[in-house]
């Protein structure tokens, strides 16, 4: 009758934490001698059953009377028909080993652990089938803790046959896939300060790379718990130390979302059994605490990720000596409501969209007017359009989402535009304006040959539909992990309404939409970036104290190192990247075409340039804003958010009353839209002049007006198929990841114009064989080094520069 009631009780909230609802569920009770359960067993899954292996207990008398403690090597699993004992059981009876979950298929490692007389170092993979031995530790160790990266398998603290150990272990999880593999675990690193006995171990990002993260532990040499969180960057392998909430040691602890550590039960110096739940942000480095029940104060305790957002809390120590067999699962969900208001705002933006469309079709009587807008944009509309389609929702999302996660260490590559802006105006945009072209291929055909303008306006439009794709799911996933907004709804929403209002009204509309998305999206971020300030506990004081004394505005990071985004590494990226972007992509060079004459064509160089060097600073502060908001409220961040880019519209969505919300949602929209409509109507543009027009001389203008709205349509429905099919894909960073997609692609394309304009000398085949090494390089680089993503485009442009005039002079020698 007891169980029965508390069954019906834990169906009840647990708490409610700004809008984070948290519920405990009672699961059938795991009671083996004596009726109890067990403490510092193995814990896991596999195949959809829990596993519980070994540990101990005190069956016949309790420790404070003088009772014995008994170990086991018994397996129980638990599926529909409740505890069930295994037939096979682990070689000898175990406790206080280290366990780390795999996937479920593959189970989960039990590590280590002592027989009661000596430290094991025997590792297993433990499935709901099998016991299967893998290559054993160095030495024995007990009270350790383990983790997992998806690639390696950690073991941190613990003894060794009563002495501390220090090392830090690791090994490839190749090996389980190999039987026979001659691997050993290695040692990658030496705990810093005092010993843990008894840790919780950790892998969670910290916002730019993945960490191994340890709480708590007793030293036994001092008789004190550790009273700091130790961080080891699983990248560089270097430590950094957070104090901690309170000193705790043999806690249960499980990664959360993007970026928290959940920590259940524990005890500290007094003897107390913490009850409530702990919580830990990686990015702020901040605490915060859950109140939680008496249910949830134990030691040694598993516990098992079930997946959405859910953790089964099993057995464990409850008092001196006594062990629970209390089986609970934890649930987290986080209320998301976008309301009607919103919705309203967000529906009223899209039908004026669609009107500019069609007012615009009056205007698209020629395809020249189609394509150039019969040169009427003023030089302003044309720089504020370029800005437009190059702010994305990825940057408008992304560049604060990284400001948050680490420092302004990017914007040094933004600013490269100032000075990219320079060649561009005085050596490009003469020569496209001067040859009157619609498609900026053509100048490759004109310099070089018809296979060269073919290859590049091809590969553009292959990474068109692929920046189109990935413009529309990554913001979309955001969006709808925070807004409740079904992902399709977004990417078809968006998608669909762009097609529309580019493919009626042409680059015209696309160009004069920009200028009022501009609008929106600098409006919408001055605010946000205004609120972030004020609403920081210590308003704009307390702002800039902890963006100062936490390094979040720092510009330059001083080192040689080419494996990240340090300042020569963001100067030489951003200055290839940007002039990658100005010099040939169709959808900037075709925005110098629209205006009346080349003075106007520079004027709006210029613009854009400065926009971005100010206007993005606002981007940056908003990342900067979210850091030191949360740092200062952690409890109204969302425990359960799988997408560090969703940050901004997650801010959006629980700090900002609705209407407000609903138009700075709309900014993400127009942003998204605004390079969607010119991709698309660039596409259609490469398509239909490059090709159609190309081999279709004849063709009049009435047939090119038809054939480019096809393309549009057809350009746009590809790439929303595309990004319809993205929801499998694990993506950290949308910056980095369009980066590295933007160097990949297209540094080749970069190289081919910069040949072009500065080394006559260099002809069409030498240029083709430049290209070709350049991509290939960077392809290798990507997949074989841990070079930066941000040097891929100058690396790329570089060698295909090299290589085609090195191949230019062979030809001429050979001549």
């Amino acid at each position: 009758m007891r169980r029965r009631i508390l069954f019906l009780l834990l169906l009840f909230p647990l708490i409610l934490v700004g809008q984070q609802r948290i519920a405990l569920e009672a699961l059938p009770p795991h009671a083996t001698t004596g009726g109890q359960g067990v403490a510092s067993a193995f814990y896991g899954k596999s195949n959809g059953y829990l596993l519980i292996a070994g540990g101990n207990n005190y069956p016949d008398t309790a420790l404070a009377q003088g009772g014995k403690e008994h170990l086991y090597n018994t397996i129980w699993d638990f599926g529909k028909r409740g505890w069930h004992k295994k037939r096979f059981s682990l070689p000898t009876p175990i406790a206080y080993g280290a366990s780390v979950q795999l996937s479920d298929e593959e189970g989960f490692l039990c590590i280590g652990g002592s027989d009661g007389r000596h430290s094991l170092k025997e590792v297993y993979r433990l499935t709901d089938k099998e016991l299967e031995q893998l290559p054993s530790l160095p030495i024995g160790i007990d009270r350790g803790a383990a983790a997992c990266d998806g690639k390696y398998v950690y073991v941190v603290g613990g003894q060794s046959d009563g002495q501390p150990q220090m090392e830090v272990y690791r090994i490839s999880l190749s090996t389980l896939h190999a039987p026979h593999s001659t691997q050993e675990w290695e040692s990658i690193a030496t705990l810093p300060g005092q010993a843990r006995l008894q840790p919780c171990a950790v892998v969670q990002t910290n916002g730019q790379d993945l960490s191994l993260y340890v709480f708590g532990g007793y030293d036994p040499t001092t008789n004190k718990i550790a009273d700091n969180t130790l961080e080891l960057n699983l990248k560089t392998l270097e430590w950094q130390s957070y104090p901690d909430c309170q000193a705790t040691t043999d806690m249960s602890a499980v990664a959360s979302g993007y970026s928290h550590i959940l920590l259940f039960g524990g005890v500290d110096m007094r003897g107390l059994y913490n009850p409530d739940i702990l919580v830990f942000h990686t990015i702020t480095h901040s605490w915060f605490s859950i109140p939680g029940k008496s249910l949830l104060a134990r030691i040694g305790s598993g516990i098992i990720d079930m997946g959405d957002n859910s953790y089964v809390l099993l057995d464990g120590e409850n008092k001196p000596g006594a062990r629970s067999s209390e089986i609970l699962k934890v649930t987290f969900e986080h209320e998301i409501h976008f309301g009607w208001l919103n919705w309203l705002v967000l529906t009223g933006y899209l039908l004026l969209t669609l009107a500019l469309g069609f007012y615009f079709l009056r205007h698209d009587k020629k395809s020249d007017d189609y394509f150039r807008a019969g040169g009427r944009i003023p030089w302003w509309a044309a720089g504020i359009s370029i800005y437009a389609t190059m702010l994305s929702a990825l940057t408008y999302m992304a560049i604060p989402a990284k400001a948050y996660a680490t420092n302004w260490t990017y914007y040094p590559m933004i600013a490269t535009m100032l000075f990219v802006a320079y060649p561009v105006v005085q050596y490009y945009l003469p020569h496209f304006r001067k040859l009157n072209l619609t498609s900026a291929y053509e100048y490759l055909e004109v310099r070089f040959n018809l296979a060269t303008r073919l290859m590049a306006s091809g590969l553009f439009i292959v990474f068109m539909i692929a920046r189109m794709a990935l413009v529309l799911y990554l913001p979309s996933l955001a969006l709808s992990a925070v807004t409740g907004i079904d992902l399709r709804t977004c990417i078809l929403l968006m998608g669909l309404v762009t097609i529309v209002y580019s493919t009626v009204g042409g680059v015209e509309a696309v160009i004069w939409g920009d200028v009022i998305q501009g609008f929106i999206l600098v409006g919408g971020a001055v605010f946000a970036a205004a609120y972030l300030i004020l609403h920081t506990e210590g308003g704009a004081e307390g702002f800039w104290q902890i963006a100062t004394t936490d390094n979040k505005m720092r510009l330059f990071e001083w080192s040689l190192d080419y494996r990240h985004v340090t300042f020569w590494v963001a100067i030489v990226g951003g200055l290839a990247n940007n002039l990658i972007y100005y010099t040939s992509d169709q959808t900037v060079i075709q925005r110098y075409l629209t205006t009346k004459d080349t003075e106007s064509a520079k004027r709006s160089v210029w613009m854009n340039s400065l926009l971005f060097a100010v206007i993005n600073l606002v981007f940056y502060t908003i990342g900067t804003g979210l850091y030191t908001f949360f740092k200062t409220h952690p409890e109204r961040l969302d425990l359960t958010m799988s997408q560090g880019d969703a940050i901004l519209p997650f801010f959006m969505m629980s700090q900002l009353p609705q209407g407000i919300a609903g138009l700075l949602v709309a900014a993400i929209f127009a942003a998204t839209m605004s390079t969607l409509s010119s991709n698309i109507n660039s596409i259609s543009t490469a398509f239909s002049i490059d090709f159609w027009k190309r081999f279709r001389t004849r063709a009049n203008d009435r047939e090119m007006l038809c054939v480019a709205r096809i393309a549009s349509v057809a350009g746009g429905l590809i790439g929303i198929l595309l990004a319809l099919s993205m929801a499998t894909w694990n993506i950290l960073s949308l910056l980095d990841y369009f980066n590295i997609i933007l160097g990949l692609l297209s540094s080749g394309l970069g190289g081919l114009f910069l040949m072009g304009i500065f080394l006559p000398r260099i002809n069409g085949r030498s240029a083709l064989v430049g290209f070709c090494c350049g991509t290939i390089t960077v392809f290798w680089l990507h997949y074989h080094t841990d070079t930066s993503f941000m040097l891929f485009g100058a690396i790329g442009m570089a060698v295909s520069v090299l290589v085609g005039w090195l191949y230019s002079l062979r030809n001429n020698t050979a001549a």
